[in-house]
């Protein structure tokens, strides 16, 4: 081999790059978590954080959920939960309750999962659980609202009434209280009111009328309002001749 060329300098091994605060922070959860299976124990936020007293539950929070995790988590066999904070028990019960063709009450799939009806009401009242609950029951409806647009177009097509005008009501072309809506009843009281005034004359009557309306535009029976006397006219009074 002819040595006359070789370069001494390349025997040198480059550098490697440093690493940045993320990635320093997901090789450490990384290898806290390996090392907590390695002795059979399930992946949790205490038992990750056993294994490196550097990190903290913050620090495990914030890498478990990452795709890069659970992928990692997944090529060497490990079993976890996307939410650190769940075991895998709960997860699974979350799993299966909310699955859509599910219709099993939570005690019911409980009692066939082998759950303690106990243990299930003390999950129910964990911040964590009910937490993981609320947000996968609304993943679970947003899946939802592509099928229940696609159903609503079929029953518009077959040309059902009630889905045509849901679907106008949706869209906000059309509204059947926006009439009544737009109707202001007070206002409308006063204008009746200032045209009846201007064709009664007499002023205790006038006021009679008024009270009743007023007690009507204020949501009252117009029964409530006490009516003034009203002094009576030669035409109302009866006369009876003497024999």
């Amino acid at each position: 081999m002819d040595l006359t060329d070789f370069d001494q300098t390349k025997l040198t091994l480059p550098a490697k790059p440093r690493l940045s605060k993320e990635q320093k922070l997901y090789e450490a959860v990384l290898a806290a978590a390996i090392a907590a299976d390695r002795q059979g124990l399930f992946l949790e936020v205490q038992t990750v954080l056993d294994q490196d007293p550097n990190l903290t539950a913050d620090d495990v929070n914030t890498i478990f959920p990452s795709d890069r995790f659970q992928n990692a988590m997944e090529k060497r066999g490990i079993k976890t939960t996307k939410n650190p904070s769940l075991t895998l028990r709960q997860e699974s019960f979350l799993q299966a309750y909310l699955n859509p063709m599910n219709l099993l009450t939570p005690q019911v799939l409980a009692k066939r999962m082998k759950i303690s009806h106990t243990e299930l009401d003390g999950w129910m009242r964990q911040k964590e659980f009910a937490g993981a609950f609320s947000a996968k029951a609304e993943d679970n409806l947003r899946k939802y609202i592509p099928i229940a647009d696609q159903a609503l177009g079929q029953l518009v097509q077959s040309g059902d009434m009630k889905a045509i005008t849901f679907l106008n009501q949706l869209t906000g072309r059309f509204d059947p209280n926006a009439s009544k809506a737009s109707i202001d009843i007070p206002a409308m009281l006063m204008s009746v009111q200032d045209i009846i005034l201007r064709h009664v004359l007499d002023p205790a009557v006038k006021r009679n009328i008024a009270r009743e309306l007023i007690a009507l535009a204020s949501g009252q029976s117009h029964l409530t309002a006490l009516p003034e006397p009203t002094p009576t006219t030669d035409s109302d009074t009866i006369t009876v001749e003497a024999e």
